[in-house]
């Protein structure tokens, strides 16, 4: 019998993008591929790809395509309210397909995903993954897709995607850009990702970026969340999330499901840890 091999990361990844498409189609979901693949050649020239699938749902579409994913396979790892800063994007994992992002909106563009989703798809175009046509957004709007995910990654210094999506684009370019981002709803986001971020200093759209390009601790992070947050409500979620424990995460680090006691125990230290970071917050206020 010939020998099994593995399927090289890149070929999975085109598959999996191609299989995801299939479906979209099939469930009548709207849904823009992004990253890895669908990135037009030159945009992201340091790496080849990553290792997951990323796709931008349409919001009113997001039910319907959660639902033909889960008919064929893709469990659920993390939800949208667990998965990050943003409450953006839900983590799923298929046995053959491997790990897919689904975002339900952008991080910077979370006043108005529909509106902001809508914008992307009026210039959409197709790129072939694995020989099946794919959507994706026009290279000026995947440029700004990975401006502002490089405004998230801290890096120490240039994001490797800033020379290629801003730097290196010409005055023209980079003002169709700012224009994108403007209907978009995503200067702010953009100002961080390009170091003009201080035009935007105190506003709460600001703050969690603030976080990201400068720098903080876990409690600049939550703080930074709820000053961000619209409504009482959305504020009110902050406040409670931010002392829960994200067992997904959890599981990550530990290896395995994490019991009752082991919970209980990441909570115990999640409050130590407030504690500790508070007390140094008012030794440093007296101190000045």
């Amino acid at each position: 019998m010939p020998e099994a091999r593995d399927v090289p990361t890149s070929v999975r990844v085109a598959l999996a993008h191609a299989a995801v498409q299939r479906l979209a189609d099939e469930a009548g979901a709207d849904v823009l591929h992004i990253k890895g693949p669908a990135v037009a050649p030159g945009l992201r020239p340091w790496a080849s790809g990553g290792s997951d699938v990323d796709v931008i749902v349409r919001p009113e579409h997001l039910e319907r395509l959660m639902s033909a994913l889960d008919a064929h396979g893709w469990r659920s790892e993390t939800t949208f309210e667990a998965g990050s800063a943003f409450d953006h994007a839900a983590n799923l994992f298929h046995p053959s397909w491997g790990l897919l992002d689904v975002h339900r909106l952008y991080p910077g563009m979370e006043r108005d995903p529909s509106g902001a989703f809508a914008v992307l798809w009026e210039d959409r175009g197709r790129t072939s993954i694995a020989h099946v046509p794919c959507v994706v957004p026009d290279p000026l709007a995947q440029s700004l897709v990975l401006l502002l995910h490089a405004a998230r990654t801290p890096t120490g210094g240039e994001h490797p995607d800033v020379p290629a999506n801003w730097t290196r684009r010409t005055d023209a370019e980079r003002d169709a850009i700012r224009s994108l981002a403007v209907r978009t709803g995503s200067t702010v986001g953009l100002a961080a990702a390009t170091g003009d971020l201080a035009a935007h200093a105190g506003t709460p759209e600001a703050a969690l970026w603030e976080v990201f390009t400068e720098g903080g601790d876990r409690l600049d992070e939550w703080r930074a969340r709820w000053r961000a947050a619209r409504g009482p409500r959305a504020k009110a979620s902050v406040a409670v999330r931010s002392l829960g424990v994200n067992r997904y995460y959890l599981a990550q680090r530990l290896g395995h499901e994490p019991t009752r006691t082991e919970v209980a125990r990441e909570a115990l230290a999640r409050f130590a840890h407030l504690g500790r970071a508070l007390a140094a917050r008012a030794t440093a206020a007296v101190r000045r």
